[in-house]
């Protein structure tokens, strides 16, 4: 299979029509002007410098118009970028570099210190600068982003059709489980996860995505800010997430030309927003589909959605898959509460015991997956391939049942499960139980070891400001509503609880922290 150059057959179907809007400045980008800056970018990676094909182009940047026009430059030129995590100090982005080996370093503002280190130990060819703030100090010898594009010719360039298995761009893991890994991305995984998006959501070309997560991690740009792209629509793009401005982007008495079809958050983002002041007047009546992912949703919270009649459509899905898998309709979502549906498209699951036999309804098992938008691998890293990807299977490493209609549940990462007495426990389970404690703002449940019982839960609580809680009250809450084996015999009270940019506890370092597993 062949991937065409859809952002030049949009900008050529409807040429005036805005393509990007970037929220903070204003800024807006017709699908031609799109095309056109796209063209200029690959222009000068091919032509002025004349890098080889599949040479890498590492961006150290927040979200912006420009960081999608890289991306579909790259895709002209067939460069390779990597989307480099912002939030990484100097020593860990070092790693990553090494292992990517980019020719081109793009920096926006706010990191122009990290990224001088970054060239003062990595060998690169050119470093650009990607301005926001005209008084930057920006150091000697960079290009600034803006004079690169004016000195390209202007000539839309079509991209050439890509073998599907051809490397658009790496996204590195977060590194919850070790050192981060590149996880190959394909022409064939971005369009087979449009294609996914586009049947399960009935993305048009008259749907405003409003995209707030960072473009580093695979749900900022394909959930959905690529299949929108695909699908000719237009896509709203928060430089970082702040509570108060998405709520007043999804309020839906705003300005017509600033108004949202779609919107998808993890399930962090989805509790900022119904802690803020605001979220009780905000008017969602004018979203058609709001979606989540990235790890379980407490049941209170979608309930709190729904009784602001907001259905949160839950979906599954990894950096290694694409991600999409899984995403509900709105009608199971709301009979089912807590379910991710059935398989996308043309991605296939099953559900198996840790001897590799399939399960019936009703029993967990590790979730495995299968289909084109499955990664082909890591990025140098094959032992890790093939132990990720056994017969064609990806092992996701999640424990998820079926019950008997087909429908899917994720009920935690087979690492969080821990034993205690002989008896399987999983945080997810007592985490959506002290959710309904109306004082806990975030929660997270550990293993520990334990001379008794093998392993006991911990329970780590944030507590909402202006609100008291103690151990005692915490523990009698699950005692009253789960079996004693799974009720925590640790309490611990944090002001806040470590999280990756995509939003997803990192229970590592709270185990490091709590001198566990």
């Amino acid at each position: 299979m062949y991937v065409i150059d859809w952002l030049h057959k949009n900008a050529r179907r409807h040429p005036d029509k805005v393509a990007l809007v970037d929220v903070e400045s204003g800024r807006r980008v017709t699908w031609r002007q799109f095309d056109e800056r796209a063209s200029r970018f690959a222009e000068y990676l091919s032509g002025r410098l004349r890098l080889r094909s599949g040479a890498r182009v590492a961006v150290l940047a927040h979200n912006s118009s420009d960081y999608l026009e890289m991306l579909y430059g790259c895709a002209k030129a067939g460069m390779v970028m990597v989307c480099l995590n912002w939030r990484l100090p100097v020593a860990e982005l070092v790693p990553i570099l090494e292992d990517c080996t980019p020719d081109v370093l793009v920096a926006g503002d706010g990191f122009l210190c990290v990224a001088a280190e970054l060239q003062a130990t990595v060998p690169l060819k050119a470093v650009l600068h990607l301005a926001d703030d005209e008084s930057a100090d920006v150091p000697t010898g960079w290009t600034e982003y803006e004079a690169v594009l004016a000195a390209s010719s202007g000539r839309a360039m079509e991209m050439p059709c890509r073998d599907e298995h051809e490397v658009w761009h790496l996204l590195y893991t977060s590194g919850t489980t070790g050192r981060p890994k590149g996880v190959i991305q394909t022409y064939g995984m971005v369009y087979c996860n449009a294609v996914n998006a586009m049947l399960a959501n009935r993305l048009s070309r008259d749907d405003v995505f409003l995209s707030v997560l960072p473009f580093f991690h695979t749900g900022g740009l394909n959930l959905y800010a690529n299949p929108v792209l695909h699908a000719g629509g237009t896509v709203h793009i928060l430089r970082q997430f702040d509570a108060g401005q998405t709520l007043r982007q999804l309020d839906s008495r705003a300005a017509p030309e600033d108004r949202v079809t779609m919107f998808f958050a993890v399930p962090a983002i989805y509790l900022f927003l119904s802690q803020h002041p605001g979220f009780g007047q905000t008017d969602f009546s004018g979203i058609r589909n709001m979606a989540a992912g990235g790890s379980p949703v407490p049941r209170p919270l979608l309930e709190m959605y729904l009784a602001k009649g907001v259905t949160i459509c839950f979906g599954f899905g990894m950096t290694e898959t694409g991600p999409t898998v899984f995403v509900t309709d709105e009608a199971t979502a709301r009979r089912k509460i807590g379910t991710i549906g059935k398989p996308v498209g043309s991605m296939l699951t099953r559900i198996v015991d840790p001897l590799g036999r399939d399960v019936g309804p009703g029993e967990r098992g590790e979730l495995l997956i299968k289909g084109p938008g499955v990664t082909p691998g890591y990025w140098n890293l094959p032992e890790a391939t093939a132990a990720a990807i056994r017969d064609g299977w990806l092992y996701s490493g999640d424990i998820a049942y079926m019950d008997e209609e087909g429908d899917y549940y994720i009920v935690d990462r087979a690492k969080d499960m821990y034993i205690s007495g002989g008896e399987n426990v999983y945080p997810a389970e007592v985490e959506n139980v002290l959710f309904q404690l109306p004082a806990v703002s975030e929660v997270a449940v550990i293993g520990m070891a334990d001379v008794r019982w093998g392993e006991v839960g911990m329970a780590l609580v944030v507590v909402r400001p202006g609100m008291t809680l103690d151990a005692d009250a915490v523990i009698a809450h699950c005692r009253a509503h789960l079996a004693g084996y799974k009720v925590p015999r640790h309490v611990r009270f944090l002001p806040a609880l470590p999280r990756t940019p995509s939003g997803k506890v990192e229970k590592h370092k709270l185990r490091a922290q709590a001198g566990t597993r």
